[in-house]
């Protein structure tokens, strides 16, 4: 049998398969293994630490049958003791490795010098971090061993990039212990991004509450070392570095990253965050988190939930504030309560980074949520993340980071910016920078430079700090801190927006809500008549023409959930919720006779009682571009945009003059009266063509 080129010779060999038996290992693959131990000169950094790790899973999962903790649990032990021998070289040199000698003895069935080795090795390493391991020895077979053994044997961890660690370790743990709680890893540009805007320093304790495989610590760490170069990289991380995770593995290789950096294997603490832990409330500087959020998880531990005020019912007070109860909920989402867990850990003035989802910063039923963290903090900034930035991670939930500091504070201006460019696509893979005739653009290194615009978005944050500078691009802007209202989301306040909104209210314009009544009684149709109803649903509107163009006639027990409102004669229906809301296809019409007494979705408002605006002008106006964007900028939610009935009555209308909305709406009637006499000559037309099939029928 031939065998493979290698590129290494001193790389233990990767079998063609990963299936193999004992007895079909050959004396000859010794002469692929060094004949003494490696010396320190020979090590090299790893540059596809990634796809060694992968090996390695693969061949113990096929020769071990263990599963995926248990063998997350064996490489992590080989992964520490080659770190310490790395960095505890003594005159006897390095003793993680497999000898050609060694390798033969085991193929011999004799106890070899290598395991006696590796297992002291072991023992060492379980005495100097004894919280990372749970039990007292390595559980893999002998040729198992001396397979990963020499995978690893001329590497230099130490020595390897941290990116490129980082990158692989969280691959590494992504694959072992992905979770349903809401536990997704923060991309690599998210993390460096929230770190390199939050601007720690090396005096200052950071914390990550939440903290995963580490991406954030190790990323600050990179940060402030890289800043401060004259700095002890050993005692920052000692001194100042904290995270917190409730998942055993998970914790275990956030230690473990940690004591790559030079940690001494205590800064990460293995127990779920929201428990009450006086000790840490009011101690640290800068708190950088990505939570778990979601619904699947909900924390429902009483005496967890009755230390969080988020956890309480709130109430809107006479005066529009919010007062907190005393009636504990059953169950409250962890993002939510890791908000207030974050503040509690910020001594005043610190400042937080955290990832959460666009619900929480726009939504009504958040709003008492956006008042406690304006009474308590200043707004630095928002940042709006791509929707597929965490697809490749587990979850297609829109995301901002929120930049937060603990009063007191002294910001007036608020930084937001939109990413547009993450870097890759939703599949995970790199998108590179191109030429206009689609060549690739690269680095002076000769390597293709990724498409992101995160360097963009520090460098215009840097700038506005360094010299309080206002910014009004497109997607990168400033805002004063008393200009926000009761949302906090980037797309909400972007410049053609509020320039939009200065000029209609110079102009005079009038909120929706005080030219028209909204209709807010529901009609009991259901519980009234067996009759027959017509049903008007969204689909049921030609948005170009502003009529319905057809009715559901349907029995009351089959009316679907949303119907809601019987509209009448003169009324005016708008769409408050779909995809379509906002846009040029927004479904917008006025009821006629045709229709009146039919029953509409509560997926649209009746307007009522239109009044200081005729309204066939005010029904134009409605599909009108100042309309639409005024809609698009107050709609929530990503996977069924809407607005709500109190939003849209805030919407202005700019009202020209008098004989000017007259002649509008003459030329509006006149168009609907053509569109009726067409409709007429359609259905004549119709009528005839049936008449003339049934008599070819009778022929």
């Amino acid at each position: 049998m031939k065998k493979k080129t290698r590129k290494h010779k001193y790389i233990f060999p990767v079998p063609q398969k990963w299936k193999i038996r004992e007895q079909q290992l050959l004396y000859s693959e010794a002469s692929f293994l060094p004949e003494n131990l490696p010396r320190s000169k020979e090590l090299r950094p790893a540059h596809n630490l990634s796809a060694i790790f992968d090996e390695c899973h693969n061949y113990v999962y096929a020769n071990e049958g263990l599963l995926k903790d248990k063998i997350f649990h064996e490489i992590v032990k080989l992964l520490l003791i080659k770190l310490y021998d790395e960095q505890n070289t003594t005159k006897v040199g390095l003793q993680f490795g497999i000898t050609s000698s060694e390798y033969r003895s085991m193929l011999a069935n004799r106890l070899s010098s290598f395991e006696v080795r590796v297992n002291k090795l072991f023992d060492t390493v379980r005495n100097k971090y004894p919280s990372l391991f749970s039990d007292d020895s390595i559980k893999l077979k002998p040729l198992t061993l001396a397979y990963i053994v020499g995978r690893l044997q001329y590497m230099n961890l130490t020595q390897t990039p941290a990116d490129i660690k980082g990158e692989a370790f969280q691959a590494f743990v992504y694959r072992h212990q992905r979770g349903d709680r809401g536990e997704f890893f923060t991309p690599h540009p998210i993390v460096r991004l929230a770190v390199e805007m939050i601007v720690p320093r090396p005096n200052e304790k950071v914390i990550d509450p939440a903290c995963g495989s580490g991406g954030f610590l190790i990323q600050t760490i990179s940060y402030v070392c890289r800043s401060n170069p004259n700095i002890s990289k050993t005692h920052y991380i000692r001194e100042q570095i904290y995270g917190i995770d409730f998942n055993p593995d998970v914790a275990l290789s956030a230690t473990v990253r940690l004591v790559f950096e030079g940690g001494v294997g205590t800064e990460i603490i293995c127990t779920n965050a929201l428990l009450e832990n006086e000790q840490f409330n009011n101690v640290f500087d800068v708190v950088l988190t990505n939570p778990p959020f979601g619904s699947k998880g909900k924390m429902k531990e009483q005496k967890i939930l009755k230390n969080y005020l988020f956890a309480r019912k709130w109430n809107k007070t006479q005066n529009g504030d919010w007062e907190v109860t005393r009636n504990v909920l059953a169950g409250q989402t962890p993002e939510i309560l890791f908000i207030e867990k974050c503040l509690k850990l910020l001594r005043p003035g610190g400042r937080i980074a955290i990832v959460l989802p666009d619900g929480l910063l726009q939504n009504i039923t958040n709003s008492h949520i956006r008042s406690w963290i304006r009474s308590q903090t200043k707004v630095l900034g928002v940042v709006s993340i791509p929707q597929e930035a965490f697809i490749p991670y587990g979850t297609g939930i829109k995301t901002s980071l929120l930049f937060l500091q603990k009063l007191p504070a002294d910001s007036e201006k608020v930084f937001m910016a939109q990413i547009q460019k993450i870097g890759y696509d939703v599949k995970g893979k790199p998108i590179y920078k191109k030429t206009h005739d689609g060549k690739l653009v690269r680095a002076k290194s000769g390597l293709p430079i990724i498409h992101t615009d995160i360097e963009e978005i520090v460098s215009e944050y840097n700038r506005f700090k360094n010299n309080g500078l206002e910014i009004n691009k497109e997607r990168i802007y400033t805002v004063s801190e008393k200009s926000l209202n009761t949302r906090l989301d980037v797309e909400h306040y972007r410049p053609e927006d509020r320039k939009l909104l200065e000029m209609l209210q110079v102009n005079g314009a009038k909120p929706l809500g005080e030219l028209a009544d909204i209709l807010k009684e529901t009609d009991d149709f259901r519980s009234t008549s067996n009759n027959e109803i017509r049903y008007i649903a969204i689909s049921d509107v030609d948005a170009r023409t502003m009529q319905v163009v057809s009715q559901q006639v349907i029995k009351p027990y089959d009316a679907p959930s949303r119907a809601t409102y019987r509209v009448r004669t003169g009324d005016i229906i708008t769409a408050i919720s779909g995809a379509s809301t906002g846009t040029y296809r927004h479904a917008t019409a006025l009821i006629t006779e045709d229709e009146d007494g039919a029953i509409c979705s509560n997926g649209f408002v009746v307007l009522r009682n239109i009044h200081s605006v005729e309204p066939l002008f005010l029904l134009s106006y409605l599909r009108a571009e100042y309309f639409l964007r005024q809609v698009r900028r107050l709609m929530t939610g990503h996977a069924i945009p809407a607005i709500s009935i109190e939003g849209l009555s805030k919407v202005l209308v700019l009202l020209p003059p008098k004989e000017v909305q007259k002649q509008i709406s003459n030329e509006i009637g006149k168009i609907i009266s053509m569109r009726k006499e067409l409709l007429k000559v359609w259905k004549k037309v119709i009528e005839e063509v049936e008449s003339l099939i049934e008599i070819d029928k009778m022929m």
